[in-house]
């Protein structure tokens, strides 16, 4: 059915279905990787502060982490259903 172009718009929708999901997932990963990028610069920065750690710098570690997180969680649970 494929070789004799019947089911060519499925195809279509699949990839681009396919592509909003693989552009959602880098643009979450990539704003998780700038969040943890920037805590870790703003630990580096002020080392003096140390008591500010704990209020400031890490509720910044934990979205980050979880941003890649949901990052990853969102390709592996496309492509296995894709499957």
């Amino acid at each position: 059915m494929i070789q004799k172009g019947f089911l060519t718009k499925d195809r279509k929708r699949a990839l681009k279905s396919t592509r909003y999901v693989s552009i959602a997932s880098q643009s979450v990963l990539y704003l998780g990787v700038v969040i943890l990028i920037s805590a870790l610069i703003y630990m580096i920065a002020n080392v003096a502060r140390a008591d500010a750690i704990i209020s400031i710098w890490l509720p910044f570690m934990i979205a980050g982490v979880f941003l890649v997180f949901i990052s990853q969680m969102i390709k592996w649970k496309y492509l296995r259903v894709q499957r």
